[in-house]
């Protein structure tokens, strides 16, 4: 069967003349170009299985309902275009290198990119509203999906089969940035790969569930101002420290915050603790932090875990009162007995217990008692710093979990 795109473009303007199941057309092969910009009919356009050899032109056309199934052509071209109802685009097959291009688009149901849908190039669907869901389940996408700025009533389904595939270093395989999605935004058994960024994901808001399987990513992903509910779902807390920490661009604060508020709102308070301190890590191994303050950031670490794990300072002020009494039990120049020289030593490198030893005495002018003054007054210095940082790490902790 052969029909012209002018004769489905008559046939559509002429809308009020069709049943209420608007104009059904099947496996037909289409001659000349389907320009149907700026068409308004409230009727449904169905063209399943058809063929054409020209880009399909749809720009601020306004149907009822639009089911391009199966169809083969080089592309789609769609800015502004209006359906009340479902846009389906399933199973059908576009080799230009710009597939399709629908950015405004105003979809009152959902838009269907499914079985087998397949767009040798690029994709993109940005600055669009649909009420229902985007759905991409077996869908192949051979360069970008771009979906930037997109609002989405019920959710985004990127799964079951879902394969895109990026070209290059300079755009993400995904772009999501700046999207807002009522729904769930769900990954599973997808696959996006990038030699760059395989998703971008940035300033993405989602409403409910973030189910996002990492091991389906090949490549880097961004995720700077993503916020979802709950905790992200179909990765354990290992795979996100490691995304977080190698396969990010750049350090970035938030993800780290968002990713420990889940936990917390959980209940997960190891989990938390355990970001909290994976993120100080990578904000010395990758945040912009001068020479003194990397070194500054080092030393909170290894002495109270940056706050996190203040019992770390109680393990290092032990370890001053062992180098203490080592030091007085070893030099000889202290004169009392064995028990009195380890009194002595707490005695003068603790800085909250005093412990009676006025019967040592110290041979100050020999060198092995100058060296034993001079050593415990740094190991007292040490005792109290290790003292003031676990009452401070402590106090911190007690203040951000109450």
């Amino acid at each position: 069967m052969e029909i012209t795109g002018d004769e489905i473009r008559r046939q559509m303007v002429d809308h009020e003349s069709l049943e209420p199941r608007g104009l059904v057309i099947t496996g037909a092969r289409i001659t000349g170009q389907l320009d149907l910009s700026d068409v308004v009919a409230k009727r449904p356009l169905v063209l399943q299985d058809c063929t054409t050899e020209e880009t399909v032109l749809l720009d601020r056309a306004h149907f009822s309902a639009l089911d391009l199934s199966g169809l083969v052509a080089p592309a789609v071209h769609a800015r502004g275009l209006a359906v009340d109802h479902h846009l389906r685009l399933s199973g059908a097959k576009l080799s230009a290198e710009e597939s399709v291009d629908a950015l405004h688009m105003r979809i009152g149901g959902s838009v269907y990119l499914e079985d087998g849908f397949h767009a040798a190039g690029m994709v993109t669907l940005s600055s669009s509203r649909i009420a229902g869901v985007l759905a991409c389940r077996g869908a192949r996408f051979d360069a970008r999906l771009n979906i930037v700025d997109l609002h989405v009533g019920d959710g985004i389904f990127l799964m079951q089969g879902c394969q895109v595939t990026g070209s290059d270093d300079d755009h993400a395989a995904v772009r999501m940035r700046g999207t807002h999605i009522d729904g769930q935004l769900v990954l599973r058994q997808g696959r996006f790969r990038s030699p760059g960024v395989a998703l971008d994901l940035r300033h993405v808001r989602v409403g409910k569930e973030l189910l996002m399987p990492l091991d389906g990513i090949e490549g880097r992903v961004q995720l700077e101002g993503l916020v979802y509910e709950g905790l992200p779902r179909d990765a354990t807390v290992d795979e996100w420290l490691t995304l977080l920490s190698t396969r990010t661009p750049y350090y970035s604060t938030q993800p780290w915050v968002q990713l420990a508020a889940a936990h917390s709102a959980a209940g997960h308070e190891r989990d938390v603790r355990r970001i909290r301190i994976t993120a100080q890590r990578d904000l010395r191994r990758r945040g912009q932090l001068s020479r003194w303050g990397r070194t500054w950031h080092l030393v909170r670490g290894v002495t109270v875990g940056h706050g996190y794990r203040p019992g770390l300072a109680l393990v290092w002020l032990a370890g001053v009162l062992a180098v203490s009494a080592g030091v007085v039990l070893l030099s000889g120049a202290v004169r009392c007995s064995t028990v009195e020289q380890v009194g002595y030593a707490l005695n003068v490198a603790t800085p909250l217990v005093k412990v009676d030893a006025a019967r040592c005495t110290v041979d100050a002018a020999s060198g092995a008692g100058q060296f034993v003054l001079a050593s415990t007054w740094l190991l007292q210095i040490l005792a109290w710093a290790f003292a003031t940082l676990f009452v401070a790490g402590f106090t911190g902790l007690v203040r951000r979990n109450a």
